[in-house]
Parts: structure tokens; C-alpha cells; sequence
């Protein structure tokens, strides 16, 4: 015999517990979050102070399910309306629609201008230092894609790249808005 109304209702949890799912995959249109609901719902059972008589287990236990699933559907609502105000407060809009989220044409202007800066300096690099130099920061090469392709070892690599920066360094490319 059950000793508690806590464990007879944990039996008919049970014993419900695939027409519970049913219910909460119907509300909820996803199984995936029915399930956690379903997960809820059992915590929520093994804590939740009972009254010491239930008439209706399964009209309990649906009833404790629908609040839940309620629950969620709301939280996730305020989710999406905070994550909507935010992104309003944010991003640019042009009507209905959200701008790209791209520089504005004068920092375009300013990092176009300090690229070809630097790809002019590094035009004065020796060949081997402005080759290494392009492969591992233009292209996303590691130290050991730059020597295995250049044929050269690591330590070479980084010698070539301390060079390079250090002649990128001297230009001060920061201060060089024009050509």
C-alpha cells in the first residue's frame, strides 16, 4: 500500500505519463520541450506540498501539466519580446526591416584605406618574410600550414612574422587615414 498521497500520485504520474506527453506535444507542438515540461512536472510533483486528499488524480496531474506548459509558453514569450526590444534598441531600422549590420561608410573608407596602407608596406618586406606574413594572417594558415608549405621550419615562420610586424610597426599604421 502507498503510504503518502505524494507516492500515489507519483504512481499515477506513471502510470499517465505517456498520455501526459501526448498532451504536452499537442500543447506545446514539440516534443523536445514536452518532454522537459514532463521533466518539470515530476519535480514539481516530488516538491509541490499536496493536499492530503485528491479526488481526481489525472485531472491533477493534466491540470499540473497545462499550468506548466503555460508556464513555458510564457517565459519563452518574454524571452522573445526582451530579445526583440533589445535588438530594437540595437540595430538599425529602415521601416519594417533590419539594416545589415555593416560599418558605416566612413569606417569602411578608413579600413580600406589602412589595408592598402599595409599591403603597401608589406610590398617593401623581403619576399619570404610578406609571404609568411599573408598566408598566416590573410589566409588563416597556423605556424605549421605556413613552413610546411613554404618548406621552411616553424621557427622560421615566426622569425619571418616578428619581422613583419615589426616593419608594419614602424609605419604606424593607425595614424594613416590616406594614401
Amino acid at each position: 500500500m502507498l503510504d503518502s498521497p505524494r507516492d500515489s500520485l507519483t504512481a499515477h504520474y506513471l502510470k499517465q505519463r505517456a498520455a501526459l506527453l501526448r498532451f504536452l506535444v499537442a500543447r506545446m507542438r514539440n516534443r523536445d520541450i514536452a518532454e522537459d515540461v514532463m521533466q518539470d512536472l515530476y519535480i514539481k510533483l516530488t516538491k509541490a506540498n499536496l493536499p492530503e486528499q485528491i479526488d481526481n488524480p489525472s485531472g491533477f496531474l493534466f491540470r499540473m501539466a497545462a499550468n506548466l506548459a503555460l508556464d513555458h509558453i510564457r517565459k519563452n514569450e518574454r524571452v522573445r519580446l526582451r530579445d526583440r526590444a533589445w535588438s530594437d534598441l540595437n540595430r538599425e531600422k529602415l521601416g519594417n526591416e533590419y539594416l545589415a549590420d555593416a560599418p558605416h561608410a566612413d569606417d569602411a573608407l578608413i579600413a580600406k584605406q589602412r589595408l592598402a596602407a599595409l599591403k603597401a608596406r608589406l610590398q617593401s618586406l623581403s619576399p619570404k618574410s610578406r609571404e609568411a606574413f599573408e598566408r598566416h594572417k590573410f589566409r588563416g594558415q597556423s605556424y605549421k600550414q605556413v613552413a610546411q608549405d613554404m618548406n621552411i621550419s616553424v621557427g622560421t615562420v615566426g622569425k619571418h612574422l616578428g619581422k613583419a610586424i615589426k616593419h608594419i610597426m614602424e609605419a604606424n599604421l593607425e595614424n594613416t587615414h590616406d594614401i
